[in-house]
């Protein structure tokens, strides 16, 4: 399915509660501004990663489609510094948060004595991991491999999110990083996807890919693994035979709209018990 710009109660009420997606009562506070300052939780654990407007959509439905419970394992593939992870971890989830990105930042500020913010946020390290944490009493893990090359027991975790990632590498890894969470995942444990979806990109517009990534085939993305579907529309879904451009194209003025002309697919794929 595609993510409509019209939400239901419950979503709207859960995007409420946890500031979703720029944070409580911030938006005149830089990214670093918040996580410096004395209390950094009264902006809500979404307040530190900087969020396209589609995370309206995307957080609840994936929250609401995992249907977690206390106790359960969860991998947040590509988590960054985004507030789900924290969410679940307060709620009572065993949260690992498996990004390579804080590796890549931490060596690029080591070779260059760099130790201030940019401008526009706030990268992921292990410390500002650390200080979020702590702001929010959690204790999420982070691991900084990418997520074919991590070292946690496979078949053990209930449920995988990856959300709004897959559109930023090509296919073939796309490929590997599924088979990967397949492999992560327990007997009937639950994977949620989101998949940017570029307008100026192939088949709607005329570019193979653009400054952040392309548009994948979630047809072949998804299938091949063991996955079953248990939610997602294949009418709306890149690849898959159903798939109607026409029809989706005609949906346009009900879909969310990010800010890079992008829609959001979103799929959730249950390994066999």
């Amino acid at each position: 399915m595609i993510g409509r710009r019209v939400l239901p109660q419950e979503q709207l009420e859960w995007n409420e509660r946890w500031g979703v997606p720029y944070g409580h009562d911030c938006k005149d506070l830089s990214i670093a501004q918040r996580i410096e300052d004395p209390d950094p939780s009264r902006f809500g654990p979404f307040a530190y990663q900087r969020n396209n407007h589609t995370r309206l959509f995307e957080y609840p439905w994936a929250y609401f489609t995992a249907k977690t419970e206390p106790g359960m394992r969860v991998i947040d593939v590509g988590g960054g510094l985004g507030g789900l992870q924290y969410v679940l971890a307060s709620e009572g989830c065993e949260v690992v948060n498996v990004d390579p990105e804080a590796r890549e930042v931490e060596d690029w500020a080591d070779k260059r004595g760099w130790t201030g913010f940019p401008s526009v946020g706030v990268p992921l390290t292990e410390l500002n991991h650390k200080r979020l944490n702590d702001a929010f009493g959690t204790s999420v893990q982070l691991v900084t491999d990418k997520i074919q090359d991590v070292d946690l027991a496979k078949g053990t975790f209930d449920r995988a999110y990856c959300l709004s990632v897959i559109e930023h590498v090509d296919q073939q890894e796309a490929q590997e990083m599924l088979k990967a969470i397949y492999s992560l995942l327990a007997p009937g444990g639950v994977c949620l996807l989101t998949i940017d979806l570029f307008l100026d990109c192939k088949p709607f517009g005329v570019l193979d890919h653009n400054v952040w990534g392309s548009n994948i085939d979630v047809h072949e993305l998804v299938t091949g693994h063991g996955f079953e579907i248990v939610a997602g529309d294949p009418r709306e879904l890149l690849g898959f035979p159903e798939f109607d451009l026409d029809r989706v194209v005609g949906l346009i003025p009900d879909l969310l709209m990010g800010y890079f002309s992008a829609l959001s697919q979103a799929v959730a794929l249950r390994k066999p018990a």
